[in-house]
């Protein structure tokens, strides 16, 4: 097994081998582990707002709403914690959508498996998915064997275009 390989593990097995863990990091791991297990089962999402005030930015396609729901954007990834053009992402967003309501449309996928909602965003009209992708802030995800997004032809376009252009992560 390689280190990214996934592994389904119970809760109870990490329970059970938390108590016996001496590692303050890896003890660390395992309690984030399982904080994050009990927020999908704790935050079940019953009521799936139209729309919503942004009041944090986390980074480049993920915010958090007024009423402290945390957000995913659909449709694409932006550069995480540490890599080439994550602060311009995470920059480029605020922009878009900082102290804005929002609008939100739904996919197939109302939420992933951190409890984070996912929808697509948009402000007076404009996709943010498909404009950070048109800056070149954002790669497209396209998922082989699951239904392709409904926005996903609008957002591959955007992407081509910043590709072409050469812009942020197509530049390098």
């Amino acid at each position: 097994m390689s280190r990214g390989d996934l592994v389904t593990v119970s809760t109870g097995l990490l329970k059970s081998v938390l108590k016996d863990v001496s590692d303050p990091k890896l003890k660390t791991q395992i309690e984030s582990i399982l904080h994050a297990q009990h927020n999908i089962i704790s935050q079940q999402i019953t009521k799936f707002p139209k729309s919503a005030k942004v009041i944090k930015i986390i980074d480049g396609d993920t915010v958090l709403l007024s009423d402290g729901l945390v957000l995913r954007y659909v449709g694409i990834t932006a550069p995480e914690t540490g890599e080439p053009f994550e602060k311009e992402a995470t920059e480029a967003n605020r922009k878009l959508v900082e102290n804005k309501t929002v609008k939100l449309v739904y996919d197939n996928y109302k939420s992933d498996k951190f409890g984070r909602l996912l929808a697509y965003v948009f402000v007076d009209g404009l996709s943010i998915s498909e404009e950070v992708a048109r800056l070149g802030l954002a790669e497209v995800v396209v998922y082989q064997k699951r239904k392709p997004f409904i926005f996903q032809d609008q957002i591959l376009k955007a992407q081509d275009q910043a590709k072409k252009k050469g812009l942020g992560i197509w530049g390098q």
